[in-house]
C-alpha cells in the first residue's frame, strides 16, 4: 500500500472515530436531559432554558403523532366537536400549570381511566332522564330556552329579558345548573365545570348553540393517553407539548 493510501486510510479512521465520540456525546447530553426532566418539578421545565428547549422540541412530536387529530396542529378550537383552545389562558381544569395538563393528557377526561377527570358531565335537559350521576328533573322547550336567555344575558345578547329572568330563577333552582357551575356562574377548574360569564364557547355562543349544548349535549371524551408516559410529555402554558421521557 502505498503512503498515500495508508494516509487516506488513517485519515478515515480518524473522523470515522470522531464522528462515533461526537455521535456518543450527543447521546450522553441527550440521556442527561432526559434525566433532568424525569427528576424536574414539572411547573419548574419552562423556567430552565435547557430543559424548556430539548423538552418542547420533543414534544412538538408527540403532540403531532397523538394529540393533532383531535386538537389540529396548531391547537386551535373545534367548536362543531366540543376542541377546546390550546393557545389561550382559560382552562376548564386547573389554571393551566404544567403538572395539571400533564396529568390530563397521561389520564384523560370522561376516559374511563380512574386515574383521570372524571366528574364534570352536562346534564341533556330535554331528555327524560337528564343525568345519570343524580335525579334531575327535564326541562320543557321553554324552561331551556329561558336558560339560554339567561346565558345570553351574561353577555349582553339576551332578546327576552322576562325569559332571562325566569332562566335565572331555574339556574339557582330545579335545574341545578348552581351545582357545578356555582351561582354566579363562575364555572369550577376542580370539575371543569366551565364559566358561563365570559364569551369563550367550546360548543358555539349563538343562540341555537347554547340551546342545543343545553337541550342535548354529548360530550367527547379525552382520550387517557398512557402510552405518553413510555415518550414523556408536559404542556407549556400556551398548550404547546414538552417532552419528559
Amino acid at each position: 500500500m502505498s503512503r498515500t493510501a495508508v494516509h487516506y486510510t488513517t485519515a478515515a479512521a480518524g473522523a470515522a472515530i470522531l464522528l462515533l465520540l461526537v455521535v456518543i456525546s450527543i447521546g450522553v447530553h441527550r440521556h442527561a436531559l432526559q434525566a433532568a426532566i424525569l427528576r424536574a418539578d414539572p411547573d419548574t421545565i419552562l423556567a430552565d432554558p435547557r430543559l424548556a428547549a430539548f423538552a418542547l422540541d420533543r414534544g412538538r412530536n408527540v403532540y403531532r403523532r397523538h394529540c393533532a387529530s383531535c386538537h389540529g396542529n396548531a391547537g386551535k378550537a373545534d367548536q362543531g366537536f366540543g376542541v377546546p383552545n390550546l393557545t389561550d389562558d382559560d382552562h376548564l381544569y386547573g389554571s393551566g400549570q404544567v403538572s395539571e395538563i400533564e396529568e390530563i393528557a397521561r389520564f384523560g377526561i370522561r376516559s374511563g381511566n380512574k386515574r383521570g377527570r372524571n366528574l364534570a358531565s352536562m346534564p341533556a335537559y330535554a331528555s327524560a332522564h337528564p343525568y345519570a350521576l343524580e335525579p334531575l328533573p327535564p326541562q320543557s322547550p321553554q324552561q331551556i330556552e329561558d336558560l339560554t336567555q339567561r346565558l345570553l344575558a351574561f353577555t349582553g345578547r339576551q332578546t327576552d329579558q322576562a325569559a332571562a329572568d325566569r332562566g335565572e330563577k331555574l339556574f339557582r333552582t330545579t335545574a341545578g345548573c348552581w351545582d357545578c357551575h356555582e351561582f354566579n356562574a363562575s364555572g369550577d377548574p376542580s370539575t371543569g365545570a366551565p364559566t358561563l360569564t365570559d364569551d369563550i364557547w367550546l360548543y358555539g355562543g349563538s343562540h341555537d348553540d347554547i340551546y342545543r349544548s343545553i337541550a342535548r349535549l354529548k360530550h367527547r371524551p379525552i382520550t387517557s393517553r398512557l402510552i405518553l408516559s413510555s415518550e414523556g410529555m408536559s404542556f407549556n402554558h400556551g398548550g404547546t407539548l414538552a417532552a419528559r421521557h
